[in-house]
């Protein structure tokens, strides 16, 4: 030890002793407010403002909220059949993403907030893996 360290009082931690700083330790929330507060959050302005950074084609995006009772919401987006594959994303890891980030939004409110894709496959639209060939009797050569 030198001799600035011997002649240094000894070091007093404050949380250890309940004072100041530290860590809070204890169910004590003063600093945090109890409930939700503030204004709600327009679940369907969100879902709009992700899907139109999204879409190439912004002005083909259109969303629309439904509640359904129970503190429940459901949100349809509706894009062009260009966008539907950036929207949704590798994977679906888009579309799952927003549905997260909804899902913590509403958590605040203890809502439940569903987001589903209003397109539908066209009727005799077959999406088979790259690669594979039909599933006939014949063979092309």
């Amino acid at each position: 030890m030198s001799d600035v360290q011997r002649n240094r009082p000894p070091r007093r931690d404050n949380f250890r002793r309940g004072g100041g700083g530290g860590f809070n330790r204890g169910g004590y929330r003063g600093d945090r407010p109890s409930g939700p507060s503030g204004p709600g959050i327009d679940y369907r302005a969100l879902v709009e403002y992700v899907a139109k950074s999204l879409a190439e084609k912004p002005e083909d995006v259109s969303v629309e909220s439904f509640e359904r009772g129970g503190g429940t919401v459901a949100i349809k987006v509706k894009l062009a059949d260009e966008d539907v594959g950036r929207f949704i994303g590798k994977a679906g890891r888009n579309i799952e993403a927003l549905r997260t980030l909804v899902r913590v939004a509403s958590s605040r409110d203890r809502k439940r907030v569903f987001v589903d894709l209003a397109n539908a496959p066209v009727a005799g639209q077959h999406f088979a893996p790259r690669g594979r060939r039909p599933s006939g009797g014949e063979v092309t050569a």
